[in-house]
């Protein structure tokens, strides 16, 4: 019997010191109780790794060389370490990105800072935040991207044959590794025997050469040797709660997750007599749009959960990752109006939430929308 109560309290000690399921959701979640308002601006972040900084870390990157391809080709910039085969692995991940999202997927800049220069290689935001979150979804996260960046004390007067041609309308530009040449302490680098590796060459559309600083764009990864550091905010900017903020980021995320619920609710006869019910039982036209997308969450859901805190942690996990198909079938018919006005009366209460956290909560629609109104929402 001992064994037996052992075994007992170890299963109890061990269930309690388990890791919180999917199915507690936070208190805010049972508060909204299934309420939603698509346009409420959430704090969410993408971010690159360091892959490019460890491979050319490991190519041993120390500055670039350029030059023309021949008499009548475009020019070159070669970026140049001590182990051509780092330098390889650092251009077959540049590549990797380019047949992701484009050519143009890396950001290299140069600065002209006297007498020498300043060279950047990031990754180009937008491109990067399509790799990490596709195109049309719901997310539109900040981005968290690195940077490597070398200055160099001389550069060669075709530098700066090569910013008068970067200005071109169309001016592209061979991207190569290669192999440093040998040198001597104290000395100049020999360009004897110098091999730009251009079977592994990429064809960039263009390069940013700023002659002075202040030609950059605002958000530059290259700065001068004697520029002190970008100034860094210590928290995420305060998001736009404008009613017409709202209104845009609603409407971009709804099309984005539930495409074709929105068509039909705005151009099939049926799901426009759906809108014309709920409007005339007191719903804004976009609540009562909201609230029909709302409806439809939970035929996305991998299976309806029993329990109500479980299936409020599932719906809030899931509406950031619906992309409904074209093929989807939808029936406005088969949705009772009481239900639409239910979602509606939710989804303006989650709303009167935020905007005010002070506010007693109304449990009518009407008096909600009051509040909407007098908060310069309505």
């Amino acid at each position: 019997m001992g064994c037996i109560m052992g075994k007992k309290q170890h299963q109890k000690r061990a269930k309690a010191k388990g890791p919180a399921g999917d199915a507690r959701a936070d208190a805010s979640l049972l508060t909204d109780a299934g309420g939603y308002d698509w346009g409420w601006p959430r704090t969410e972040m993408a971010a690159a790794n360091l892959e490019l900084i460890r491979r050319l870390s490991a190519g041993g990157f120390s500055g670039c060389a350029y030059g023309l391809m021949s008499p009548d080709g475009p020019p070159f910039l070669s970026l140049v370490g001590t182990n051509l085969a780092g330098m390889k692995s650092a251009m077959a991940l540049i590549r990797e990105w380019s047949d992701a999202v484009g050519p143009n997927a890396l950001q290299l800049e140069i600065l002209l800072d006297d007498p020498g220069y300043a060279i950047a290689l990031s990754q180009q935001p937008d491109l990067l935040r399509l790799r990490l979150t596709g195109l049309d979804t719901v997310l539109q996260p900040m981005l968290m991207t690195t940077s490597v960046m070398k200055t160099l004390d001389t550069r060669h007067p075709f530098l700066q044959q090569l910013a008068q041609y970067a200005n071109e309308p169309i001016a592209p530009i061979v991207l190569t590794v290669a192999q440093q040449p040998p040198s001597r302490p104290g000395t100049l680098i020999s360009t004897i025997g110098f091999r730009p590796d251009h079977a592994n060459a990429i064809m960039l559309p263009g390069l940013n050469i700023y002659a002075r600083a202040e030609d950059r764009p605002a958000f530059s990864a290259v700065r001068g040797r004697h520029e002190p550091p970008p100034e860094l905010t210590k928290r995420f900017p305060d998001p736009d709660q404008s009613p017409q903020a709202l209104a845009r980021q609603r409407e971009r995320r709804l099309k984005a997750a539930l495409p074709k619920t929105l068509h039909v609710l705005r151009h099939r006869q049926d799901g426009k007599a759906l809108l014309d019910r709920a409007k005339a039982a007191g719903c804004a036209p976009w609540q009562a749009e909201q609230a029909v997308c709302n409806l439809r969450v939970p035929d996305f859901l991998a299976y309806q959960p029993n329990g109500k805190a479980k299936r409020l942690a599932m719906l809030d996990k899931i509406r950031s990752v619906i992309v409904e198909p074209a093929s989807t079938s939808f029936w406005p018919e088969t949705i009772e109006l009481e239900a639409v006005l239910e979602q509606a009366k939710l989804d303006a209460a989650f709303l009167v939430r935020r905007l005010d956290k002070d506010a007693k909560v109304s449990g009518i629609l009407a008096d909600l929308n009051a509040q909407l109104r007098e908060l310069g929402h309505g």
